[in-house]
């Protein structure tokens, strides 16, 4: 893979192109763009640029697992000087004053990097100073005798006063009158400061210099440990995929679309519960018998996790729903494939499933582009297209969506929501197709 830059309004696209040839440039990173790279041992991801506000920023844990893969992780300027300086003991390589700022804790808050910049597609211009550029030329500006150390503090005092969003030169003379800040100014007009840019700069060249100190995690760096949590599971069965169909989607589509999956849903959860194997003709009696153990008898339908419809259900049913509904939507604060059943993680399955995903996301672009806006359904349609795939009333579609280990209605609608165009032409992939049309 060749080397993957992160950059927004800390240097020109085209000048970092020319400092690394050969670099692809992506916008700024933000929590999940790293997994999307599927990067392996021995690629380079250089980190300029990050969203703070706008998008969730890149998470700790991210670069962690790209570490410990072996992928070199350098980051100078923004967000890449202050994930380094967090993660550098791990082997997260960082470069310039911004990075040594954070490392040696003189400066600690996000804040000092953040600036306003406009849109990519006007070259992400900076609207705002960031506080740190102020801070280094401050720095200079009194080992050159421009200005005292006093009155740099004092001036550095009222810059960090500011809103970050309304930092500027500008407004910073302002409200920093007088000769020291007067000398500070006109010095700037011979020495310009913008240390995000000069260590942009130093990072790529160091990059295209094959700088031996850009290299993996190892020896000398403390161990990684700790990093596959249910967390991580979850944000690379979101953001990880082959094909651009990510694990998360998979799984949603053989929740929704295979006609085998609540069985063999209800018998994973079972499995989990009781400890025996998921195909153990006996399942049910272990679970039964690990429920009474545990003092869970035979469930009273309260209309928490059985229905009205379900009120007359012999006792070992209703527990065993109980179970299975219960359990299983208690592990879908993170969704991975590991909630996928063995027996559908077969390649032909998996890959039919696969095409499915494609094919519904095809066919959700398509709307998009007829209607002139993100194709979107009426939440009675995308009901009554679910209940129809799985031959249900309406009114049982909760229950439906537990039984094939969504948390919740809303969840099932927000999850599946990419899956309604394609069931509106279409069954399950492993049955025959059918036309089904429900007007939107």
């Amino acid at each position: 893979m060749p080397d993957v830059l992160f950059l927004g309004p800390s240097l020109p696209a085209a000048e970092a192109a020319r400092l690394l040839p050969g670099v692809r440039i992506m916008p700024p990173v933000g929590h999940g763009d790293l997994l999307r790279l599927d990067a392996c041992a021995g690629d380079r991801i250089l980190i300029v640029d990050g969203f703070f506000m706008h998008r969730p920023p890149v998470r700790h844990r991210e670069i962690l697992f790209l570490l410990e893969r072996g992928v070199v992780v350098a980051g100078s300027s923004s967000m890449g000087a202050l994930r380094a300086a967090e993660l550098w003991q791990y082997g997260m390589r960082g470069v310039g004053d911004v990075f040594a700022l954070y490392r040696d804790g003189v400066v600690t808050g996000d804040h000092e990097v953040a600036v306003v910049h406009g849109l990519g597609e006007d070259g992400y211009r900076q609207l705002s100073e960031p506080l740190v550029n102020i801070r280094i030329a401050v720095r200079r500006a009194v080992r050159a005798g421009v200005i005292g150390p006093d009155e740099g503090a004092e001036i550095l005092d009222i810059a960090a006063g500011i809103p970050f969003r309304l930092l500027t030169w500008r407004s910073l003379a302002l409200r920093a009158e007088g000769a020291a800040m007067d000398r500070l100014r006109h010095w700037l007009r011979d020495n310009p400061v913008d240390a995000k840019a000069d260590d942009a700069r130093r990072l790529l060249r160091a990059a295209a210099a094959g700088d031996p100190a850009l290299r993996p995690a190892g020896p000398g760096d403390e161990p990684i440990r700790h990093v596959h949590t249910t967390y991580l599971e979850g944000w690379r069965s979101r953001y990880e995929g082959a094909g651009g169909v990510t694990e998360r989607e998979l799984l949603v589509a053989l929740r929704v679309l295979h006609p085998e999956f609540a069985r063999l849903h209800r018998a994973r959860v079972l499995a989990g519960f009781s400890g025996a194997d998921p195909r153990d003709p006996g399942l049910e009696r272990l679970a039964l018998l690990a429920a009474d153990r545990l003092g869970r008898g035979a469930p009273v339908p309260d209309g928490s996790w059985l229905t009205a419809a379900e009120a007359d259900l012999p006792a070992p049913e209703a527990t065993l729903r109980l179970l299975v509904r219960s359990l299983g939507a208690a592990e879908t604060r993170q969704i991975s494939v590991s909630m996928i059943p063995p027996e559908l993680r077969r390649p032909d399955v998996l890959d039919t499933a696969r095409h499915a995903v494609v094919t519904a996301k095809a066919i959700q672009v398509n709307l998009s582009r007829r209607q002139g806006r993100p194709a979107r359904f009426r939440t009675e349609v995308i009901d009554a297209v679910l209940a129809n795939a799985w031959g249900c009333d309406p009114a049982g579609l909760t229950a439906a969506a537990w039984d094939r280990g969504f948390r919740d209605l809303e969840q099932l609608r927000e999850l599946a929501g990419f899956l309604i165009g394609y069931l509106r032409v279409h069954r399950s992939p492993w049955a025959a197709p059918t036309l089904e049309v429900v007007h939107q």
